[in-house]
């Protein structure tokens, strides 16, 4: 009988071989099952940032928009009675923040949101004073700490429960302007605020007589302003608004035999005052017969003169901003460059007065001519910011 050992003892080894594959086949799908959790924990984590980018990220952003449109409301309602008390610019602000909603609350200021002061519109700068005050801030605010957070329920299983944010807003108020006024060639700029009887232009041997302040009689004819220049009234001068000048006609000639010439002056001949800086005021350089100007405060100009400006070159002339000292001669010109763009001239601190003249050497008194400058603006408030 043959002996079966070698086949039972191949049998029980493939068994066992085939029981050893069983085992390590159920211990890799083990551990393919936790591979599978972990991989789908990450995958729910990703689905809901997704869905908080989705849902919460859209609510934030609109709760922002409402809150902007929140503080802007209030900045221009409040700015429109910057010229009244602190409470009653409190109250406007309060009152045109609370007409908004933002997240479909009410938005609500605190007294330290609303600021008071001054924009300077050439450095495009606020500053908190209630000195010539003439704008508004105003920061809207969402916190945690107030109550008012945006609420994100998806983003809370990233770990962002809630949302702060804050809308800032500045409006100013522009004083209504309303001038009409006539520029004569005799104009001379560096008699501007001096008492009457007061000369100008330097001593010559041709007998050509001197510029004064009027008024004054002189070969029978009495000029009851001289040529002292004309001060720009129905403006109110706030130091760092910049002034514009809508409209700047008419010519002008210095003297009976020359050119006649528009604001911008004849720009081939250019001149500086032959008595240089004088009466407290800088010296110039600009075409003859142009429209310029000074800003005066309201002491009797004197003192150390500010320094000379050049407008010599075509170069020169083509500034969209200019920003003079007071008592600093400058170029105005028509209020505008070649290609049509209006000129800003920022309103320097402590300016109260603005003269405006005509350029020449000497002897303005002979010259002839009109230019007319208006200026005609409503009152109103806008945002800056």
């Amino acid at each position: 009988m043959q002996s079966a050992t070698p086949f039972d003892t191949y049998t029980v080894s493939a068994f066992a071989s085939r029981q050893v594959i069983v085992m390590k086949t159920q211990s890799h799908d083990r551990r393919r099952r936790g591979s599978v959790l972990i991989y789908a924990t990450v995958c729910m984590v990703v689905f809901f940032a997704f869905v908080s980018l989705a849902v919460d990220f859209g609510r934030v952003q609109l709760a922002k928009t409402e809150l902007q449109g929140a503080a802007d409301a209030a900045a221009l309602y409040a700015a429109k009675g910057v010229a009244s008390g602190t409470g009653q610019i409190r109250t406007r602000a309060k009152a045109g923040a609370s007409d908004n909603k933002s997240d479909g609350i009410a938005v609500t200021l605190k007294n330290a949101d609303i600021e008071i002061g001054r924009w300077d519109k050439i450095a495009r700068t606020f500053t908190v004073t209630n000195s010539q005050k003439n704008a508004i801030r105003i920061t809207a605010t969402k916190s945690a700490a107030r109550g008012t957070a945006v609420q994100t329920p998806f983003a809370k299983f990233v770990g962002f429960s809630s949302m702060d944010m804050k809308a800032v807003a500045i409006a100013v108020y522009v004083n209504q302007v309303q001038v009409d006024v006539d520029v004569p060639a005799t104009a001379n700029p560096w008699l501007a605020g001096m008492p009457a009887g007061t000369q100008a232009n330097p001593t010559n041997s041709w007998g050509i007589p001197r510029d004064q302040a009027g008024p004054y009689t002189r070969n029978g004819v009495f000029k009851p302003n001289g040529e002292s220049p004309s001060q720009l009234t129905g403006l109110t001068l706030t130091p760092g608004e910049a002034l514009t000048f809508d409209n700047i006609a008419g010519n002008g000639q210095n003297g009976p035999d020359e050119e006649s010439v528009t604001a911008d002056g004849n720009t081939n001949w250019v001149l500086g005052n032959d008595a240089g800086a004088e009466h407290g005021k800088s010296n110039l350089y600009a075409p003859i017969s142009s429209v310029i100007g000074v800003f005066l405060d309201d002491s009797v100009p004197a003192g150390n003169v500010p320094p000379t400006l050049d407008f010599s070159s075509p170069e020169s002339r083509e500034f969209k901003s200019l920003a003079p000292q007071l008592r600093q001669m400058f170029f105005i010109g028509d209020g505008m460059t070649t290609d049509g763009d209006v000129q800003e001239f920022a309103i320097p601190p402590g300016a109260t007065r603005l003269y405006i003249g005509k350029m020449d050497g000497y002897e303005w008194n002979n010259n002839i001519g009109v230019n007319t400058i208006t200026i005609a603006r409503p009152a109103g408030v806008s945002l800056v910011k």
